[in-house]
């Protein structure tokens, strides 16, 4: 019981990582400041916008999204550098960081709402300004 109990938490204390990349070795704030960089290459900008990408990098999007090669892939969570080219604008992606899985029932993203109104659209606006590189 206990070779089978000891791994598992291990698992779970090192995120579920079921893809590492060299984001994984980075420290929690190291992540913002990384995030931010990708950002700017990506052609982000505006108070807002950077904002956003803060609170993307420590509200725990990093855990399971990548941006621009910065965090981690778990359970088949996109890539969000070019998330804003899909034009699902800002109003449309505060709602489904709200609650996923109001908008897409096979959604496995846990609900953000507890970030508040504010937050989330500091985050939609972030997304919704990244384009990929252009």
């Amino acid at each position: 019981m206990v070779r089978l109990v000891v791994p598992l938490l291990l698992l779970v204390a090192a995120g579920c990582r079921e893809h590492s990349s060299p984001a994984d070795v980075l420290g929690p704030s190291d992540l913002p400041a990384k995030v931010r960089s990708a950002a700017l290459e990506n052609g982000v900008h505006g108070a807002t916008a950077l904002a956003g990408a803060r609170l993307y990098a420590t509200s725990g999007c990093a855990q399971c999204h990548t941006y621009a090669g910065v965090g981690n892939r778990n359970l088949g969570a996109p890539d969000l550098t070019a998330e804003g080219a899909r034009g699902k604008g800002v109003g449309a992606l505060v709602e489904f960081l709200r609650c996923p899985g109001c908008s897409d029932s096979n959604s496995a993203m846990p609900p953000f709402k507890a970030l508040g109104p504010e937050n989330l659209r500091k985050i939609a606006v972030f997304l919704e300004a990244s384009k990929g590189k252009q």
